[in-house]
């Protein structure tokens, strides 16, 4: 994991919303296109990502070093509801991987915003080794970390995690909102399993995209409304108006 100074806010800084993506590039790179990060947190003149190296556009992001050049666009996308449409109710984050980069941002932004609000964070990972508590620390409300193979917390996936709390809340689970972001086999199967037990589901979808305004039509998704690029009409989904997002029943 690495954490990136952007300097370019300290030019545009427009302030983000938690779940909206920059496009970052290393200089000088062997490649043209950006790469697609989350907002880890966003402060005075700066903003931080947690960059995994899949590839070699985020190798090259991974491998700068202190006064490097980064080429980053304004922040893109539509980010998750403002806290005062995320209802009355408790709040689930729901993280697997570097899936928790817009969660903790999101997490910073109910401390600032709005102390009253009570969230619990569930980040997931295959085994302690991906989960970096290191990248929510400090957030007001309560991690929960669950790994599949035992290793750190609960014992299971962060979805058995989700389900074994909204059993624990009793009647108050319909009136919880689940926001997740990570794999989209977990996030499907996520979606599979709360959808009808609480009150919302909102989804940070992650896909590879190549210009983040909607014109190359590389990130697309199917929703009640069409078949619609995911850069400008999410990343962040309410599930209802996804359409297969779980492989089963379609919500028109």
């Amino acid at each position: 994991m690495l954490r990136l100074e952007d300097a370019a806010a300290r030019v545009a800084a427009p302030r983000s919303r938690p779940g909206q993506f920059t496009m970052l590039l290393a200089q000088p790179s062997l490649h043209l296109i950006r790469r697609p990060m989350s907002i880890h947190d966003e402060g005075d003149g700066w903003r931080s990502y947690m960059v995994k190296p899949v590839g070699h556009a985020s190798g090259e992001l991974v491998a700068l070093r202190p006064g490097d050049r980064v080429e980053a666009s304004p922040p893109f996308g539509n980010g998750f509801p403002a806290p005062a449409d995320l209802g009355g109710g408790p709040l689930l984050l729901v993280g697997g991987g570097f899936g928790i980069a817009p969660l903790h941002f999101l997490a910073r932004r109910l401390d600032a915003l709005s102390p009253s609000m009570e969230y619990t964070i569930l980040y997931g990972g295959r085994s302690s080794r991906d989960v970096e508590l290191d990248a929510v620390a400090g957030v007001r409300g309560e991690i929960l970390p669950s790994t599949d193979d035992g290793s750190l917390g609960f014992h299971g996936t962060c979805v058995d995690l989700c389900r074994d709390l909204l059993r624990r809340l009793g009647a108050k689970a319909r009136q919880a909102t689940v926001l997740t972001c990570g794999p989209p086999a977990m996030m499907a199967a996520l979606h599979l399993a709360v959808r009808d037990l609480v009150r919302d589901v909102y989804l940070s979808l992650e896909e590879v995209m190549a210009c983040g305004v909607g014109v190359c039509m590389g990130c697309v998704t199917r929703t009640r409304n069409g078949t619609v690029p995911i850069c400008t009409h999410g990343p962040v989904f309410r599930g209802a108006d996804l359409v297969g997002i779980d492989g089963g029943r379609e919500h028109v």
